[in-house]
């Protein structure tokens, strides 16, 4: 009976998981392969955030400054890319990715993927930081 007991609450354990893994979107992931120059810019490698292949894909990752920061593929271009600080410009609330939007946890202002305010309490959008476009990489700063 003991062993029965196990089996289903690791059956229930292991359902809740792939549940769980089907949820999460997967255009909202950390970086991988990017590193922070002594000026205070930040490279991208392409290669190694598989999300930037398809418009609306996201990678996050903090500066130099330990500001978070999130690079965003807005369209099919080579160059079509956004770099946002994901600071909510209502209070400075780092906001959160739900889904297709940026939610600030504090007084939930919404913001689309690309930065625009969409709810308030902010007024204005996400900032952009300047990015430049290569070919392997996308250097933000």
């Amino acid at each position: 009976m003991q062993n029965e007991k196990e089996v289903s609450r690791r059956a229930v354990l292991c359902g809740l998981a792939v549940l769980t893994l089907g949820l999460v979107p997967d255009t909202a992931i950390a970086a991988t392969g990017v590193k922070v120059l002594p000026d205070g810019k930040v490279d991208v490698s392409l290669s190694s955030n598989p999300a930037l292949k398809k418009v609306g894909g996201v990678v996050q990752f903090q500066n130099g400054s330990g500001q978070e920061i999130a690079l965003v593929r807005t369209g099919k271009a080579a160059n079509a890319y956004r770099a946002l600080n994901l600071s909510c410009t209502h209070e400075g609330v780092t906001v959160r990715r739900s889904g297709t939007k940026w939610v600030c946890p504090e007084h939930r202002a919404e913001f689309a993927v690309n930065g625009a305010v969409k709810i308030g309490p902010a007024k204005r959008n996400l900032a952009t930081l300047p990015i430049k476009v290569a070919k392997t990489k996308v250097t933000v700063g």
